[in-house]
């Protein structure tokens, strides 16, 4: 019995290299998601805050004390938690376990620091709005803008935590470690937003 000429070609072409697939896992597409919601959020709070400042005929009194300085050791602790998330994602997809766990244990304390130096910062705003006569708008976008991005920060704990937990347990590894990465992502893009806060506030106090 022949078998058919036309079978066995189609059989080598099925039978080829398959073509790489580029469809996105659910988990990347929530985080995405998400991160489009937190933009939106943000990007709504600033325009709102570019139209108050603008109407707005006394934004903050004459020689009254501007922002805290304290804001930028907050920048700095920012950049000290990015960094040290991005060498965990480094160390753990070398596969460097004990350096991976070291990395997120330094995140965690930048972040922490980041969160006791915006209280110190708010205390330090609400003594100086103490001396005004009277309260200002200015006091108020400080408090909601930077209130709504340690919010962020406080909320970021709790995947951070995870990871942490998991890293104990050693559930990571150079080929498994997505879970790391949306958690380093989601550090890098509040660091971008925060940098934005700043210079937004900075520029128009």
């Amino acid at each position: 019995m022949h078998e058919d000429p036309s079978f066995q070609s189609d059989s080598r072409e099925t039978s080829g290299p398959r073509e790489p697939s580029f469809r996105m896992s659910s988990e990347r597409l929530l985080v995405i998601l998400g991160f489009v919601v937190i933009g939106v959020l943000f990007a709504g709070t600033l325009v709102a805050y570019s139209v108050t400042r603008l109407q707005v005929a006394l934004w903050r009194p004459p020689n009254s004390p501007g922002l805290p300085f304290g804001l930028f050791g907050s920048t700095l602790m920012l950049v000290g938690l990015s960094s040290a998330m991005q060498r965990a994602l480094v160390n753990i997809t070398a596969n460097r376990q004990d350096a991976f766990r070291r990395c997120l244990w330094i995140g965690l304390s930048f972040a922490v620091a980041f969160v006791l130096g915006q209280a110190i910062n708010w205390t330090n705003m609400a003594r100086a709005q103490a001396m005004l006569p009277r309260a200002t708008l200015f006091a108020f976008t400080f408090y909601l803008l930077t209130g709504l991005h340690a919010a962020h920060v406080l909320g970021g704990l709790v995947p951070l935590g995870i990871v942490i937990q998991r890293a104990r347990e050693r559930e990571y590894s150079s080929s498994r470690c997505e879970g790391v990465r949306f958690c380093v992502w989601y550090w890098h893009y509040l660091g971008a937003i925060w940098i934005v806060l700043m210079a937004v506030m900075f520029s128009s106090q």
